[in-house]
């Protein structure tokens, strides 16, 4: 009975786990271990697989731009060496993160963001699934001029994290893949005055996570009562 119990014990805390979030994401790009290359005079780039997370190997991340003049570049991150880098932005043109959710729901969204004084400063947030007609969830949200405090590779800062919760929209649980797209939706700067064509936006620590399906749970339960009776 008490062997019983400890195996029970490990699959209750499991679960409990799960809802704390303590599950490694689905992807999360920090641009550290795959950074991509700089690229000059291109309207596309990407997509560059993620640094870390369950379903890391398979998934991207891009952007798209109006104009062929646009320079993708790494420049400092929000606590790190690197980050993802664009200029000629115009309404239309998007940073794009896909992964997989098979096995998971919940979804959540969380990055950093930040532009130059003449960078965008409004986007939006789509989503869509297997290849589907985009969407838009929530409220236009407004991205910060790069300055007081300016990203640095030493300590980050919170100002520039956004967090967006996807959960309500279950089209995005247990998919082959979903994508995330980041979109400019006017001319104003992130200083309030008019977009430059050097005026660059930038993103880093992009996390897609989710909440294992019970199917998934079970699975991981079972690799765990898989351990305790090797160790014995």
């Amino acid at each position: 009975m008490l062997k019983r119990v400890s195996i029970l014990a490990v699959v209750a805390m499991l679960a409990t786990a799960t809802v704390a979030n303590a599950f490694p994401p689905l992807a999360e790009w920090g641009f550290q271990v795959v950074t991509p290359a700089d690229v000059a005079n291109s309207a596309t780039n990407g997509p560059h697989a993620a640094d870390s997370g369950i379903f890391a190997a398979t998934s991207g991340a891009s952007g798209a731009h109006a104009s062929a003049a646009t320079d993708w570049t790494t420049p400092t991150g929000n606590g790190s060496s690197d980050s993802y880098s664009a200029n000629e932005w115009a309404p239309g043109d998007y940073w794009q993160f896909c992964t997989s959710t098979v096995g998971y729901s919940g979804i959540t969204v969380q990055w950093d963001q930040v532009s130059s004084n003449t960078g965008p400063r409004d986007f939006e947030l789509r989503y869509n699934v297997n290849g589907g007609t985009y969407s838009t969830f929530g409220s236009p949200y407004v991205v910060r001029a790069n300055s007081s405090p300016s990203w640095s590779s030493g300590s980050g800062t919170g100002l520039d994290t956004f967090s967006v919760d996807l959960s309500s929209v279950t089209a995005l649980d247990n998919q082959s893949e979903i994508c995330i797209r980041h979109v400019n939706t006017t001319t104003v700067s992130a200083t309030g005055g008019t977009v430059g064509n050097t005026g660059t936006n930038r993103v880093d620590n992009v996390v897609i996570s989710g909440v294992p399906e019970p199917t998934t749970l079970a699975l991981m339960g079972l690799g765990a009562i898989g351990l305790i009776r090797r160790r014995r």
